[in-house]
């Protein structure tokens, strides 16, 4: 793998091969398969993140497989390759990082094998459809039955994290410097995703292929964005507030805001 993949994966998919030298959290994923160690993590993630609500620690946990899953669908897209992203190999390292003197909690997943398997040239079909079933069933399930066993939250809640992610990333990649026949691909591999069996998340619904409600952009009355399929629980945070695009906030709070804020900009 060289620099350039290597720059990709880190800075838009949160997969590293750096072991953070001074994390304020890192564990093998496998770990937190144990109820006790996922129980005892979860208390400590908790105030890290400075939630006042148990719920915060488990949302921010599932939000740590958004990164990989556009990662993977990424991969086998442009580069008809993946990476081991099988629990074994990876390693959540959770530690501060800063945007623009703004210091927040962090995360990634570190890969101890990084080597890229490629895939097969007569079943390549299959194969990409096999290691895609293979991260949602072995790699997020069962780290999700995991938080649902000792948390507060329900299992569909955490898949609730998912979604819009999915969406965004399936927008980004479709406007990146890609050729035709890799964004056809992509096109293909995120509508396998929403395709998939319900089995494969456990669930009676497959809880990626979700229809969007919209709304009015908050700075533009003539575009429309998504709504989240799920509330993030930000407002659960110390200093923190519902989302514009949150599922809980009536139509009419919007509307306040899309007017308060657009007054602002023409001030």
């Amino acid at each position: 793998m060289n620099e350039a993949m290597l720059e990709l994966l880190e800075s838009n998919f949160d997969l590293t091969f750096s072991k953070h030298e001074n994390p304020i959290f890192s564990c093998p994923v496998s770990e937190l398969l144990d109820e006790e160690k996922m129980r005892s993590f979860l208390k400590l993630y908790n105030p890290i993140l400075k939630g006042n609500d148990p719920s915060v620690a488990e949302v921010y946990a599932a939000g740590w497989f958004r990164g990989p899953m556009l990662g993977l669908l990424y991969m086998l897209s442009a580069w008809d390759k993946t990476l081991n992203l099988s629990l074994t190999n990876l390693t959540v390292q959770i530690y501060m990082a800063d945007y623009n003197g703004h210091e927040y909690v962090a995360s990634n997943l570190y890969l101890n094998d990084s080597a890229l398997e490629s895939a097969p040239e007569h079943t390549q079909d299959e194969w990409v459809k096999d290691k895609i079933i293979g991260f949602f069933e072995n790699t997020v399930l069962p780290v999700f039955e995991s938080i649902a066993t000792v948390g507060t939250l329900q299992v569909g809640m955490l898949w609730g994290q998912l979604p819009t992610s999915l969406a965004y990333g399936y927008d980004r990649l479709m406007v990146m410097n890609e050729t035709e026949q890799v964004k056809q691909k992509a096109e293909r591999n995120f509508e396998l995703v929403k395709s998939l069996d319900p089995a494969v998340f456990g669930r009676n619904k497959n809880p990626l292929n979700v229809k969007f409600r919209m709304t009015e952009s908050l700075d533009s009355p003539d575009k429309q964005m998504r709504l989240k399929s799920s509330c993030c629980l930000y407002y659960h945070v110390e200093g923190g507030y519902y989302c514009y695009s949150c599922p809980r906030i009536k139509e009419s709070e919007r509307e306040e805001r899309r007017l308060e804020y657009r007054a602002k900009q023409q001030a």
